[in-house]
């Protein structure tokens, strides 16, 4: 039987909702995929994208240009260039697909369908999983399938990493997280299956770190089932071992220099996550080799903490550094005038204090499924309990790390809805056969309990008075493709904008940019903020020192804060109207969103 079906019972199944299960997911997946392209569509798929799908974009043109494949540099932002914390995993399907597209509609418009085709395949892919997971969790009910997918339709946080021109690794690794999902929670039953999730697990990582805290989740219950059953999945747990660090330790050298793995880049694949996965992966191996020979419960214990112990003390004495927040580093202008104000790096803290009525939209459906989930595995027989467990810690870590930043609560989503519809089947059999199943889905599906905040939105104002906001895109930022399209008139330079018009700059034409949304780019974001907040005579010498061609703001919706902090600052006088000497105000933009004024020599 398929991992990702089922047939049993699909005739009655059939006759109780009316159409084909198989067709009614495929139905699905196309009424999404059309629902969250037609803003695409209207606007304009390079206009959807983000910051980060914009930068990705940049990334790949500038690989299928010539940079080296080793280059992780972008060298038009903070000239002469800024390392980026990203691979070339995701660069390669976009880079073969627009080479692909090329010769027959150009580079335009193989850009443009990549844009669209990359995200909706990976969709696809994700409701496949899904329901994947949804039928092995559930003991094969196809209805389970079914209410998986509708509340993966729904999971409102996830939805925006899977829209046109979503591009840069979110959905990617979305994607890979519920597969590891589906192959650990076979783990019992197939090394074949286990020696994947070691592969995918390291795939992942090698993408970027955001699911470590998950991975690590897994690998942790990973080692729970091996101490529990010992010899009887001894065999699995070393080909996930094997697996996991043979695929680190080819993954490594194949897409960093090797003189980088010695140093200690904490946010990134690199030497402290290759210690870590590669040294996990080898504990395992060396663990399941030692219990095959002598199984003993008491000698897996020991085994296991000398493992652990032995990793934890070499990370710390190499990489103790990699504690430390990854914003640590950043200076205190660049914290409280970008970070903070970012929504996917907001804690759960911050959201309460500026968006409350978010919160329960992001946690709500992950929190109930928690709850669920563990009520099913109280339930669950002793061949299934090993399911549920990885299931549940899975999501807690996903919520932790949610707590921390909201970037989490995407894939909490999605991984809490198969575990959500199968908890309903385990727990009342008799929703299972009917429509009813689905239609509790769609009462408390992720997108219910995000428009319940909304709803409520006047009497958590009135209770919690929230007295900032979040920096959100609207139709008045400036960030996109269209909005910097006039400055494809000026001769190339260097230029001077807000943090968050960085990327589209790059896109968009051949200037460099100083600032852009990326924590590395300290110094380039230091600089943009401290030219703003400067009096004229620094603000003079700044641009002269760094050898600015343009300074740039968004006039559409200028930084209030930036006024606020330094009244008699450049960009209060800019905002005011004034033009100091040093610069001249340049009429490009006939919408006027933006203002660009080119500096005198």
């Amino acid at each position: 039987m398929s991992d990702l079906s089922s047939t049993s019972g699909q005739p009655a199944l059939k006759q109780q909702l009316g159409v084909n299960p198989d067709v009614l997911m495929p139905l699905l997946w196309l009424a999404a995929t059309v629902a969250i392209a037609l803003p695409s569509i209207n606007g304009g798929v390079f206009d959807a994208m983000s910051t980060d799908d914009a930068m990705r974009l940049v990334e790949v043109r500038d690989w299928i240009g010539g940079q080296g494949w080793f280059d992780l540099f972008q060298h038009r932002l903070d000239p002469p260039g800024a390392s980026m914390h990203w691979s070339r995993v995701v660069d390669v399907p976009l880079a073969a697909l627009i080479l692909l597209l090329r010769p027959m509609i150009g580079t335009h418009g193989a850009e443009t369908v990549t844009l669209f085709l990359w995200p909706l395949l990976l969709f696809a892919v994700a409701l496949m999983l899904v329901a994947a997971i949804a039928r092995q969790m559930s003991n094969s009910v196809t209805n389970s399938q079914i209410t998986a997918v509708v509340l993966a339709v729904l999971s409102a946080p996830a939805l925006i990493h899977f829209r046109p021109g979503a591009i840069d690794h979110h959905n990617a690794q979305i994607c890979l997280l519920l597969a590891l999902v589906l192959l650990t929670s076979q783990i019992e039953q197939s090394a074949v299956k286990a020696a994947l999730g070691g592969l995918v697990a390291s795939l992942s990582l090698a993408i970027g770190i955001e699911m470590l805290p998950a991975i690590a989740a897994i690998g942790l219950a990973v080692f729970g089932l091996f101490i529990w059953r010992g010899a009887s999945v001894s065999r699995q747990v070393g080909a996930f071992g094997a697996a996991l660090a043979a695929s680190s330790l080819l993954l490594a050298p194949a897409l960093l220099p090797l003189p980088s793995l010695a140093l200690p880049v904490c946010d990134a694949f690199g030497g402290p996550v290759l210690l870590l996965v590669a040294g996990g992966g080898i504990s395992l191996m060396i663990m399941a080799g030692i219990d095959r020979y002598h199984s003993t419960l008491r000698l897996r214990l020991a085994t296991g903490a000398a493992s652990a112990i032995a990793l934890v003390s070499a990370f710390l004495s190499l990489f103790a550094g990699c504690i430390a927040s990854p914003y640590a580093q950043l200076d205190p202008l660049v914290t409280s005038f970008w970070v903070d104000k970012v929504v996917e790096s907001m804690s759960l803290a911050t959201m309460l204090q500026l968006a409350p009525q978010k919160v329960l939209g992001f946690y709500g459906f992950p929190l109930m499924t928690m709850g669920f989930a563990s009520a099913a595995l109280m339930q669950s027989n002793p061949p299934g309990r090993f399911r549920w467990i990885l299931g549940i810690m899975t999501l807690a870590a996903l919520i932790g790390l949610s707590v921390w930043e909201m970037r989490g609560a995407a894939a909490a989503s999605m991984v809490a809805a198969p575990i959500f519809a199968a908890s309903l089947a385990i727990l009342w059999p008799t929703l299972a056969p009917g429509r009813n199943l689905v239609l509790l889905a769609l009462a408390v599906s992720p997108a219910s309990f995000a428009a319940l905040g909304l709803s409520a939105k006047p009497l958590i104002d009135l209770i919690f008075k929230p007295q900032m906001t979040i920096a959100e895109r609207d139709a008045s930022t400036c960030q996109t493709v269209s909005d910097v399209a006039s400055m494809t008139q000026l001769p190339k330079g260097r230029v001077m904008a807000p943090i968050d018009l960085g990327p589209a700059i790059l896109v968009d034409t051949d200037h460099a940019v100083f600032a852009a949304p990326y924590h590395r780019n300290n110094d380039g974001n230091v600089a943009m903020l401290k030219l703003m907040l400067a009096p004229l005579p620094t603000a003079r010498q700044i641009l002269s020192d760094r050898r600015v061609d343009y300074v740039v703001t968004c006039s559409a919706a200028p930084e209030q804060d930036l006024v606020k902090l330094a009244p008699d600052g450049l960009a209060a006088r800019l905002g005011r109207g004034e033009t100091p000497d040093f610069l001249e105000l340049l009429d490009l933009d006939p919408r006027h969103r933006l203002s660009v004024w080119r500096v005198r020599r």
